[in-house]
């Protein structure tokens, strides 16, 4: 007779097949989010990456890049080294207008969202907020982009700088402006038309020579933002029609650089956030409660690299945690190699405080 455990296995096994699971090449359940243990600095070989932002796909066990100059996106697996495609799309990549920057996994449907910003916001002072922007939705089951939505259709060109996105629930995917400080709600793809996009969050007036919000971090309901004006967080309810922001007090009291992507690690299942300040390194808050209506502020991880360097996101692979480094600059180099900075006994030392 076959033991119980054989036939669970053999019924998982099944229930992933119908599911249309991924095989798990590198070992272990990926179906169910648990990629194999990975730790260490390492180094990505890949002329002009430029990585602006990444997230880590549970499933696949794939790190997916914004290759920021090129405006094109790396997918790259950690375990063998290797980038195994760039996802490069006709008008937008290789065209000096767009940068692609935020990228992120939806865990829920394994879909991969998509900012393009227009690059003058970034390259222009004050910032040029006139130019076009897309969210893209991607399938990288089947290789297919399923949208590619105008946001400027929304904003008019009156705010923009768009870098970051997250997804509620619903499957409603956020983007996140930074001139002035905004996000967007994109309703939840149907079929094939293309979704709405509603503005969830713009200041009044607009100033879009401000310095706004730098990156997105959802639990559940409950989106975590970093503001730039003030380098302060804030927290919405995303639950709501209109974006309400409520200021996160810190104990002790920290004021953010200026800072860029923030990211919930998996591993600590919504109660700690990194925040990537551009110059000083990763810092790392914590929400005993998971509940961020306060917070401990534990500390920076330092860059310990030149000002040259910028610190923009952070990210868990396996069951480590990394910081992303981009060097200074408004166009591609020539740049062949791109490390990235195991920083999880830093963050964990802090923890145990």
């Amino acid at each position: 007779m076959m033991s119980t455990f054989l036939t669970f296995l053999l019924l998982i096994i099944g229930l992933r097949q119908v599911l249309g699971g991924t095989s798990g090449e590198h070992g272990g359940d990926h179906g169910f989010g648990s990629c194999p243990p990975f730790s260490g600095t390492f180094t990505i070989k890949q002329y002009q990456l430029y990585p602006e932002n990444v997230d880590f796909d549970f499933n696949s066990c794939l790190l997916y890049i914004g290759i920021l100059f090129n405006a094109s996106v790396g997918v790259y697996d950690p375990y063998k080294d290797k980038m195994v495609d760039i996802l490069e799309f006709p008008g937008i990549s290789h065209n000096p207008k767009y940068h692609i920057g935020g990228v992120g996994i939806d865990k829920r449907t394994g879909l991969l969202s998509i900012v393009v910003d227009d690059a003058a916001a970034f390259g222009t002072v004050p910032p040029d907020v006139s130019g076009t922007n897309f969210i893209m939705l991607w399938d990288p089951e089947t290789k297919e982009l399923l949208y590619k939505v105008n946001l400027t259709d929304t904003t008019h060109g009156k705010y923009g700088g768009f870098q970051d996105v997250e997804q509620d629930p619903d499957g409603n995917v956020y983007v996140v402006g930074t001139f002035p400080g905004s996000i967007l709600k994109v309703d939840k793809s149907r079929g094939r038309r293309a979704p709405k996009v509603t503005p969830w969050y713009v200041p009044q007036p607009i100033d879009s020579t401000q310095i706004g919000f730098g990156g997105l971090a959802a639990k559940d309901w409950t989106l975590l933002v970093n503001d730039n004006n003030g380098g302060r967080m804030l927290r919405f309810d995303m639950r709501s029609s209109v974006g309400k922001p409520t200021v996160i007090p810190l104990t002790p009291n920290h004021t953010f650089a200026i800072s860029d992507a923030i990211y919930l690690p998996p591993k600590y299942k919504g109660t700690v956030l990194l925040v990537a300040e551009d110059g000083p390194g990763v810092t790392v808050l914590r929400s005993k409660s998971g509940k961020w209506d306060q917070a401990e502020y534990l500390g920076t991880v330092p860059k310990n690299l030149p000002d040259s360097e910028f610190v923009t996101a952070s990210v868990q692979v396996g069951d480590s945690l990394y910081m992303i480094v981009v060097p200074a600059g408004t166009v591609a180099g020539n740049a062949t190699e791109f490390p990235v900075y195991d920083i999880t006994a830093q963050v964990e030392k802090m923890l145990e405080t």
